[in-house]
């Protein structure tokens, strides 16, 4: 302060003005104004920016409908249509619904098997060994047992009880393909296998379960 003091300067009689001072205070009350108002504007603007971004990842997040694949996975529900199969009937188990353009690439007394379309459709060779990767399997129940620590889900198969669990892998962990376990009418006891990265619901491997019906020509894999 003392050394604004030393400084030469000259007050005009207008600046002592009340009318002077009392418009500049005015002009500084505006500029405030305006200055708090851009902030605002920039603030909402950052704002909407973030709810946006939030609000498109919730509806991408949200077009994708997730089923359990095993403990603690999960995978997105497959929008297959199962449509009526009018091909041959297989030998040992008759069945009524298929996924849509599907293909069987085998059919005998002991399996079923179905897959999605693909360069791999050959039937395997006579008396030789089926792939059941990335496809979905119907045989007899035979020795098969769902192990005790699996989740297990009780279904309905045409009135008739049904499990869906998974199965132990070798190392002991619990596989991610989906064993359905039901009696038909004859009660006779089914296996349905669906591998996990098939993405099927629970209600799709059910319409699929409920459609097949075991012929006296069946036996158990192997004989």
């Amino acid at each position: 302060m003392d050394v604004l003091r030393a400084l030469p300067h000259a007050v005009t009689p207008d600046q002592t003005n009340p009318e002077v001072v009392a418009a500049d205070v005015a002009r500084g009350h505006r500029a405030l104004t305006r200055r708090r108002r851009q902030r605002l504007a920039f603030s909402g603007a950052a704002v909407a920016a973030v709810a946006a971004v939030a609000l498109g990842a919730g509806q991408l997040g949200g077009a994708a409908t997730t089923v359990a694949e095993g403990p603690g996975t999960t995978t997105q529900t497959s929008q297959l249509q199962l449509v009526a199969y009018t091909g041959a009937q297989p030998v040992g188990f008759e069945v009524s619904t298929v996924p849509e353009g599907w293909q069987v690439v085998s059919s005998d007394r002991s399996m079923f098997v179905v897959m999605p379309p693909g360069p791999d459709t050959a039937p395997p060779a006579p008396g030789g060994a089926v792939s059941l990767q990335g496809r979905i399997s119907v045989s007899l129940q035979s020795l098969s047992r769902l192990p005790d620590k699996s989740p297990v889900t009780k279904v309905d198969i045409n009135g008739r009880a049904g499990e869906l669990g998974f199965p132990e892998e070798a190392e002991g962990k619990l596989s991610d393909t989906r064993w359905l376990i039901f009696p038909d009418a004859s009660g006779v006891s089914v296996l349905v296998q669906v591998p996990g990265e098939l993405g099927l619901s629970e209600e799709q491997i059910v319409r699929f379960a409920k459609g097949i019906a075991v012929t006296d020509e069946a036996v158990s894999v192997g004989g």
